[in-house]
């Protein structure tokens, strides 16, 4: 899309240039004015302004339904799963609802120009700890979260950072639980970065993804289900951290 947008910002100017100089140089027959004079002029100006008003306001329309139809994308998986979808800041969407008796959210904003997707998909539930992983730096890595060693728990190269060491490690000491991180996080097939994060009343992701296909999006919302359950089944949540 950003491609097709950027020949319709290129092309047409050119060709109304070219439309200028022709309607100024060809001669045409009376009663029109001979080629290059002041009334030439006028006509090419008015001719190239009304073409170029209609450029705008076409690209404008064009551009800002692409963008919506963008942000619909996921409605085919998120709709038939039972989330109501809402509109969400402008040009996103917002999905409300219960999957496998938990409370889903998701929030999209399609790319815009220069500026990527952004996702947030979270799953309601009550995990015993606060961790996050990530393939950079995570944000949640404050003076109460320590960083651990991600390849002594089989995540490495990724970032893993934890209030509770233990409980990070009891959790992530079950295959599928690092299995479902490392597809959410470490997935080659999806480029774009992500964090996942569990916190007191819910484990989330955010992703900032470059492409999204409709099998991505269900694994990734079928892995932080996975997640959500691990989570409250390995670790008591009476120790959640508030």
């Amino acid at each position: 899309m950003k491609l097709r947008i950027l020949l319709l910002i290129l092309v047409p100017p050119v060709l109304f240039l070219l439309c200028a100089l022709a309607i100024l140089w060809i001669p045409l027959p009376q009663p029109f004015p001979p080629p290059f004079s002041g009334e030439r002029n006028r006509i090419s100006a008015i001719t190239t302004g009304i073409l170029g008003a209609m450029y705008v306001v076409g690209l404008a329309a064009y551009v800002i339904t692409s963008v919506l139809r963008a942000g619909r994308i996921l409605d085919p998986v998120l709709v038939p799963a039972g989330l109501a979808s809402k509109s969400y800041l402008v040009f996103g969407r917002q999905y409300h609802g219960m999957i496998q008796s938990r409370e889903v959210r998701v929030y999209f904003v399609p790319s815009q120009g220069i500026s990527p997707a952004q996702l947030t998909v979270h799953v309601f539930a009550s995990p015993g700890t606060r961790m996050s992983i990530g393939q950079k730096r995570s944000l949640l890595n404050g003076t109460d979260c320590t960083q651990l060693n991600a390849k002594e728990l089989g995540l490495g190269p990724l970032q893993v950072y934890a209030r509770d060491e233990e409980s990070a490690r009891t959790l992530l000491a079950d295959p599928a639980t690092r299995a479902a991180l490392r597809r959410l996080v470490d997935d080659q097939e999806a480029p774009g970065s992500r964090e996942v994060y569990l916190q007191p009343k819910s484990v989330w992701m955010r992703a900032r993804p470059r492409r999204i296909t409709q099998r991505q999006l269900r694994q990734w919302l079928d892995d932080l289900l996975v997640l959500a359950e691990a989570s409250e089944r390995k670790l008591d949540p009476s120790a959640a951290c508030t």
